[in-house]
């Protein structure tokens, strides 16, 4: 345990303490993240159930989606689950960056409870659903808050808790370029660091893997970005005969909307993608002085500022009519 105070509002520090007695006092815990489960979750969940089974816990990390193959280098990873072990009551539920029931994709309720749950997470709009709720919207990705309780516990901290937190913050802040990176943020990462972290074999893993139809993916999905007449919101799509011919799978498509973001002039950036289940799940950037959390969230999705995202029951092309719309009235001038 490292001793180090908790640079925070009263009222979340107090969450904080209380997090660290229910885990202290309890055995058996559920942890899981959002359905999709992206950097953040993943790396959270493999940071915090290492540092649980280091305390002689028993742990159970269920997911509603498998770990994507890019993340398949995170520790402790292989012991993930899709489906929750049938009547085990848990002491401990730690929903880690899931703003609300419905986020976790069917994972909750769990199938014999829990008797505490933790709703650890960093969105503003979370629904505060926990026994305890751990929430800081100032964190620039959940695995800080992860980190303090890494920090907190008595557990000595290590390489493999250090991957899964790096991978959190790097991949939650777009490679340390969104507007939520913090002087706190660089100060853990250096921490991490001082573990014995090696940046460059970690943004190898993340960022310098892509799969041959991932690319082919990304081409073609490039060559039909779209703009509005003033240059200020690009978007374009992956459906799935785009996805048959590439030879793809649907969560290769993670970091294809910065390429629109990176554009010159481009304030917005969306991302359609057509799901195997006849869904439409929307993805936003924005770099202006457009909340895509709020987009996103009167479409009935979440995220942050600058980072957000929806899933429609429509069709693509229903989708894409209904966000651009709301795109360009949140876009007009207020009078």
């Amino acid at each position: 345990m490292v001793e180090q105070k908790l640079e925070k509002d009263p009222a979340y520090v107090r969450e904080f303490e209380r997090t660290l007695d229910v885990i202290d006092r309890a055995q058996t815990f559920f942890l899981t993240t959002h359905l999709n489960p992206d950097g953040d979750g993943l790396g959270c969940e493999s940071a915090l159930s290492l540092a649980l089974t280091c305390l002689g816990k028993t742990v159970t990390v269920v997911n509603a989606h498998p770990v994507p193959a890019v993340y398949h280098f995170l520790p402790n990873q292989e012991t993930f689950l899709t489906q929750a072990p049938p009547g085990v009551i848990y002491d401990v539920a730690i929903m880690l960056e899931c703003p609300d029931e419905q986020r976790s994709g069917g994972v909750l309720p769990i199938p014999g409870g829990a008797r505490e749950i933790i709703n650890l997470d960093h969105h503003v709009f979370n629904t505060r659903y926990g026994t305890v709720n751990l929430i800081d919207p100032t964190a620039a990705a959940a695995g800080e808050q992860v980190w303090d309780l890494l920090m907190a516990l008595d557990c000595p901290v290590d390489k493999a808790m250090a991957i899964g937190i790096y991978t959190a913050i790097a991949t939650d802040t777009g490679q340390f370029k969104y507007p939520s990176v913090t002087p706190r943020t660089h100060r853990v990462v250096a921490q991490l660091l001082e573990l014995g972290l090696e940046v460059g074999f970690m943004n190898e893993q993340i960022y310098e893997r892509v799969p041959r139809a991932a690319m082919r993916l990304l081409g073609m999905a490039l060559e039909k970005v779209a703009y509005n007449a003033a240059g200020t919101v690009g978007w374009f799509a992956v459906t799935q005969d785009m996805l048959r011919a590439a030879g793809a799978a649907e969560n290769q498509t993670e970091n294809f909307i910065n390429y629109v973001r990176s554009v010159e002039g481009v304030q917005v950036a969306i991302f359609f993608q057509e799901m195997s289940d006849g869904r439409v799940k929307v993805s936003f950037r924005s770099r202006g002085r457009v909340d895509v959390s709020a987009l996103a969230y009167a479409l009935g999705g979440g995220g942050h500022k600058r980072a957000a995202g929806v899933t429609l029951t429509q069709s693509l092309a229903e989708a894409q009519a209904r966000v651009l719309a709301a795109v360009e009235t949140s876009l007009a001038p207020k009078s």
